[in-house]
């Protein structure tokens, strides 16, 4: 990939500035390790034409500048099979819908959601004096998350299927650029150890609103589409901010209601927390949601510019109705990801509050009760295994002395959560009270490209990868 494979519009840089930064970014050092690498089991479901075609696509990913990435990104909605009826745009495509293959769809998942070792965790805080405490794992992904807390997943859904991929336990995969992106069936044995599917089917909605904005009805998550949606668990985003909140010795004050979030003068009386710093409540609910957004959208922009590299058409968009896609219409016979929900008169939308078995929020019913909600999210962090554990993985040079300076909450501290926690379901009906428990809001669409549409329309339509993705699959179905 080079320059030239940029539209010339947006060549602004000198082609000497531009390479130089662009080799800085290049992804190269890290994914081309190929003569390191055993072969890989894997090896036997596929031909050897197939890995061939494989090997030469990840070495040309690995070469990919980031910045031919970043300057080569457009939202490319029209792919294969695709029709705009009526107006200047009408166009209608005579190419057939044809899925992603597994390396396609391994490496958008590698940039999504893909391991990269152990994150660095927060090194030190004033409010602990060994090990700072605020992290809930050690996983490092491509990636960040507040405070390292870590919640964020993914589902996608396509013609074969409907998918759960879960990478933020993945402690002991090591970085996937040493271990995985050394061969194609490396990087898709990473991706199917950590994918759960949930159907065989494609989640369909009607074709209308209120479940796709009027833009997207004609080209949202339809045949031959892969549809890529990060979910986070806003329950235990909040709860690791009330233990760095109460922690700090603030008090969280519920501000619509001007009252401390629960009876906390035993915390005041003992010095744990500060009557006169007060952090509202509907604040720190905004910033945990905003938070959690920023994450998803990382993982979207993520795989949209992975797009680039391997030259698929797609985009990063939100016009599905998180609700319909959720299951909030199960009952209307739209199951979508089977999300149990709670439903209040009070409040404006539904709660998704977790996906059983696979996806669950930090309170009932997944928990006996809030008490037992924040017990559960302690022992994720300093049970066995957790991200304490002298003797879990981490970053260290030497993990055990340094874990074993990290102090598990005082009990007054988790009984000040605790109280809190039991004021804000009490009070709001659920966790968090203001916004929701889970958060489907972005999504990532990948296809392939109707290059046709965008020759006839479009000034400086498409990156040279993309002509190549084309080329090859229209070999592939006997078109070329």
């Amino acid at each position: 990939m080079s320059l030239d494979d940029l539209p010339a519009k947006s060549a602004s840089l000198s082609r000497r500035a531009f390479l130089y930064l662009a080799s800085l970014a290049s992804l190269a050092p890290a994914l081309v390790r190929g003569a390191q690498a055993a072969p890989s089991a894997a090896s036997a479901k596929y031909s050897a034409a197939q890995l061939s075609e494989w090997n030469a696509l990840l070495k040309e990913a690995a070469e990919f500048p980031l910045y031919s990435a970043l300057f080569g990104r457009r939202s490319r909605r029209f792919g294969w099979g695709m029709e705009i009826p009526r107006g200047p745009l009408k166009f209608k495509s005579d190419k057939p819908p044809s899925s992603l293959d597994d390396f396609e769809r391994s490496m958008l998942l590698a940039a999504g959601i893909g391991v990269s070792g152990q994150h660095n965790g927060i090194p030190y805080s004033d409010a602990e004096s060994g090990l700072a405490t605020y992290a809930a794992r050690y996983t490092g992904r491509t990636v960040p998350t507040a405070a390292g807390i870590g919640s964020p997943d993914l589902f996608y859904t396509e013609d074969s299927g409907t998918y759960f991929v879960s990478t933020r336990d993945a402690k002991t995969d090591g970085n996937w650029a040493h271990e995985r992106l050394s061969e194609p069936e490396r990087v898709i044995a990473a991706a199917q150890e950590h994918t759960r599917q949930l159907s065989d089917k494609r989640i369909e909605l009607p074709r209308g609103e209120p479940h796709y904005s009027a833009h997207n009805t004609w080209n949202a998550n339809v045949p031959g589409s892969t549809v890529f949606i990060p979910v986070a668990n806003v329950s235990e985003q909040f709860m690791g901010f009330l233990f760095i909140v109460a922690g700090s010795g603030f008090t969280v004050w519920d501000d619509q209601h001007a009252r401390p979030a629960g009876d906390l003068e035993p915390f005041f009386k003992q010095g744990l927390l500060d009557p006169e710093k007060k952090y509202p409540l509907s604040y720190m609910e905004q910033y945990i949601l905003t938070c959690s957004a920023v994450e998803m959208g990382d993982m979207g922009h993520n795989i949209v510019l992975a797009l680039q590299t391997l030259g698929l058409g797609g985009w990063f968009f939100s016009g599905i109705s998180p609700f319909s896609l959720m299951g909030a219409g199960a009952a209307k016979g739209l199951p979508g990801l089977g999300f149990r929900f709670q439903t209040d008169p009070k409040w404006g939308v539904p709660n998704p509050i977790g996906l059983d078995g696979i996806y669950e929020s930090y309170c009932p019913p997944y928990h006996k009760d809030m008490r037992a909600a924040v017990e559960a999210y302690v022992n994720l962090k300093f049970g066995p295994g957790g991200a304490y554990d002298p003797k879990s993985p981490g970053p260290f040079l030497d993990n055990p002395k340094i874990k074993a300076t990290a102090a598990r909450p005082e009990p007054e501290l988790v009984e000040a959560v605790v109280k809190i926690a039991e004021y804000i379901y009490a009070t709001y009906g659920k966790f968090p009270g203001t916004v929701p428990s889970m958060y489907i809001r972005f999504y990532a669409q990948a296809h392939r490209l109707e290059t046709a549409f965008y020759d006839k329309f479009i000034q400086d339509p498409y990156l040279a990868t993309h002509g190549r993705n084309v080329a090859r699959w229209l070999k592939k179905i006997g078109r070329a």
